[in-house]
């Protein structure tokens, strides 16, 4: 690519630069905290997130304006979830619900009813959480989480009806004291 007489592709770089980060922005913490959640709280989160970010802007200019830029970017974060769990199976253990905390990792107005159905929904498998928050936390619809996960839609509301289904099996088990 030429540049032109005015220095028309520093200043194309800077648009795109400007329009992705004007992207991001309204983005941000639900990408993170979707990161979050699907690592399970893990502080790996943060480098996970920093590596979806790079991923896309690496990737912005061959992004089709005419797509969903939420989707699209939920899309790199769901790929790079499935990089950074493979091969590590041991991570994909459920964990006993004594050893978690009820409380949301971060403080928040949520009602406490909602922090107990997110602690039960941290012991889900990775397929089923990632699904479970995209679709209560993040407020993605069913169509746009198959986008997402690469999916059929079918199958986002088996493995979400799934995921509600443990979530409630959690609840309603006996706590050990």
């Amino acid at each position: 690519m030429m540049v032109g007489v005015n220095g028309g592709m520093a200043e194309t770089m800077a648009e795109e630069k400007e329009l992705f980060w004007e992207l991001l922005a309204s983005l941000q913490k639900k990408l993170f905290n979707f990161l979050y959640k699907a690592l399970n709280f893990s502080e790996d989160s943060q480098d996970l997130y920093q590596e979806v970010v790079i991923r896309a802007w690496r990737y912005f200019p061959s992004f089709d304006r005419q797509r969903n830029f939420s989707s699209w970017i939920f899309a790199i974060a769901h790929n790079e979830i499935k990089k950074y769990f493979s091969g590590r199976k041991e991570d994909q253990k459920v964990i006993p619900l004594a050893l978690l905390a009820v409380e949301p990792a971060a403080p928040s107005a949520e009602d406490p009813a909602v922090a107990l159905i997110y602690g039960a929904a941290r012991q889900l498998p990775l397929r089923q959480r990632e699904i479970f928050f995209l679709f209560y936390y993040n407020r993605f619809s069913v169509a746009e989480i198959a986008v997402i996960c690469g999916l059929r839609q079918g199958n986002v509301k088996f493995i979400l009806n799934r995921g509600r289904e443990a979530v409630r099996q959690i609840l309603e088990a006996p706590h050990e004291k």
